[in-house]
């Protein structure tokens, strides 16, 4: 054999080998990919297990205030619940949305919408820190009302929410300093 033969088969098998080194590569990645596609709910239709009750909260059904429980961390999923047999009973079915927003007197208001169908129930979760006032309003639910001021001492401000059909728009504003808005929109069933 010549020298270029042999060139031609070194540099034959070296191309082999990188086709198969990709390849394999390739097939790892795709193994170790992490599964995607819907997330289940906190809570399936067989209820909390002995696992869940450090996570239990008691959830007011009239206005969707937490009545008892542990402290609530907007970062943690939540089990709401209440006694067996009530029919007001609450659970959370999906978050909707989760905004993290830092929020200035002279900034844009922080403004987060849905499209409903009438009927469908909601839980706003607010808390905030800062030296400003948070101002939370919402448009598109029966419950329309007047703003609603949020003191930024970290404490938990919920209310429940039914939509009336069209969008559900809630807007966030602050006054006399800034403030770190932690808020989420969760479906109830």
């Amino acid at each position: 054999m010549d020298a270029r033969a042999d060139d031609r088969w070194r540099g034959g098998l070296l191309a082999g080998l990188a086709v198969a080194a990709l390849a394999a590569g390739g097939w790892w990645w795709w193994q170790a990919a992490p599964a995607t596609g819907p997330v289940p709910a906190a809570v399936g239709s067989a209820g909390p297990t002995e696992a869940d009750l450090d996570r239990l909260v008691l959830v007011s059904p009239e206005d969707g205030r937490v009545v008892a429980g542990p402290e609530a961390d907007p970062d943690e999923p939540l089990v709401f619940h209440q006694e067996p047999g009530d029919p007001d009973a609450t659970l959370i079915s999906h978050t909707v949305w989760q905004d993290r927003s830092q929020l200035t007197p002279a900034g844009p208001p922080v403004v987060r919408q849905t499209s409903p169908s009438r009927g469908d129930r909601y839980l706003l979760v607010v808390s905030c820190t800062g030296t400003g006032k948070l101002v939370v309003s919402f448009s598109g639910s029966d419950d329309d009302g007047s703003d609603q001021p949020v003191a930024c001492s970290g404490a938990l401000f919920t209310v429940t929410l039914h939509a009336a059909g069209g969008p559900l728009r809630v807007r966030f504003t602050v006054t006399g300093g800034d403030v770190d808005l932690n808020a989420r929109l969760a479906a109830l069933f």
